[in-house]
């Protein structure tokens, strides 16, 4: 294999594969990026196994074949070239990597131990050109419900649910529930697929002008266009009922400026240090205050002004709930408007906190304190 290519296409695609492989992988061969080069293409893949992101440029092909390097030391390098031409040739166990005034000699893995999976090309009869911008901006909103890798691999990623003439996308970690209801997404069998794979996916196309395409088969999720491509692992298993975990009555509502909680509740949390609950209480209809006590810090109270909505509401001022700080602020984050409608169904149930797009809900469970 020999190949000339412009410095800045190789930087373009080396790093956008090069995030997802994994440094310290079960097998040997998964911690490299393959090479590979046909006419005047080359290709570049990378994967963990969860997902595999292959990324195309034009190359001058002098001898064409491929070869499997570092990943991590391959990408150092390429992010350190000069501006300029830059020369790959396989040269027995070492890969040359050489400019006018410099050469590096890296040495190759077995190419030949590589899965031959994730060479595999995904495309099929089942493809449909998708807007992406709200696709992506939904997986985003309800991610941040969704549990680190390493727990329950269900509650790790997006459920994907098609359901009268829409799809509602859903994450949950058992403390807290998002969904997010779009136009219909023309694949009907996507099922649940790893946030964090749907992020590496994001990031690659997310500023992209090209049409985007998406199929599905019976392991994985594709997206691709004519430059990058990347297939998801679906994730085994059955996501949890979630439709009868929203409250079926709303005792109250509180209508309340999102800059103004967002800016009081982060500044809750230098007292409670991410983890020790906020405690918020209705003083009366048009007063909430935030209060945080961390007995080895101190504590804060301020206050927010709010608007009370419900039918024939009365007073509740002493109405008091608590909740994990960070997951109470990451909900309204991602809301869209200036206005948050946080709907209360009694104390010891979850709150749904809405902005003013009603197609997003975060369900949000309370914490007991003593």
């Amino acid at each position: 294999m020999k190949f000339k290519i412009k410095t800045s296409a190789l930087k373009e695609v080396v790093s956008s594969v090069s995030r997802v492989v994994d440094p310290r992988p079960a097998t040997p061969s998964l911690q490299g990026i393959y090479l590979k080069t046909r006419e005047d293409l080359l290709e570049v893949v990378g994967s963990d196994l969860d997902i595999v992101l292959k990324a195309r440029t034009g190359v001058k092909t002098e001898v064409e074949g491929e070869t499997l390097v570092n990943a991590r030391v391959l990408s150092e390098i390429v992010r350190k070239l000069p501006t300029g031409e830059v020369t790959f040739s396989d040269i027995g166990t070492e890969l040359k990597v050489e400019t006018k005034k410099m050469e590096f000699k890296l040495r190759k893995l077995d190419e030949k131990t590589y899965p031959e999976a994730l060479l595999e090309d995904n495309t099929n009869e089942n493809t449909e050109e998708v807007e992406v911008s709200e696709l992506f901006e939904s997986i985003k909103k309800v991610g941040i419900a969704s549990s680190p890798e390493g727990g329950r691999p269900v509650l790790t990623g997006v459920y994907f649910n098609n359901k009268n003439d829409a799809t509602e996308l859903v994450a949950t970690d058992s403390y807290r529930l998002a969904t997010y209801s779009l136009s219909e997404i023309p694949i009907k069998d996507i099922g649940i697929i790893s946030y964090r794979a749907l992020s590496e996916t994001i990031r690659v196309f997310e500023n992209t002008d090209d049409p985007i395409k998406i199929n599905s088969n019976e392991r994985e999720l594709y997206f691709y266009n004519e430059k990058t491509s990347a297939a998801v692992r679906k994730l085994e298993g059955s996501f949890p009922e979630y439709e009868n975990l929203f409250p079926k009555e709303t005792i109250f509502t509180i209508e309340v400026k999102k800059s103004e909680i967002l800016e009081s509740l982060d500044r809750a949390t230098v007292v409670a240090e991410g983890f020790i609950p906020v405690k918020i209480l209705l003083s009366d209809n048009e007063t909430l205050n935030i209060t945080t006590v961390n007995k080895d810090i101190g504590g804060g109270n301020e206050e927010v002004s709010v608007k009370t909505l419900g039918v024939e509401l009365g007073d509740i001022s002493g109405f008091e709930m608590s909740f994990n700080p960070n997951y109470f602020m990451q909900g309204i984050e991602v809301l869209d408007g200036e206005t948050v409608y946080i709907r209360f169904s009694g104390n010891e149930k979850p709150v749904v906190i809405q902005g003013e797009v009603e197609n997003y809900k975060y369900l949000l469970m309370p914490v007991r304190t003593n």
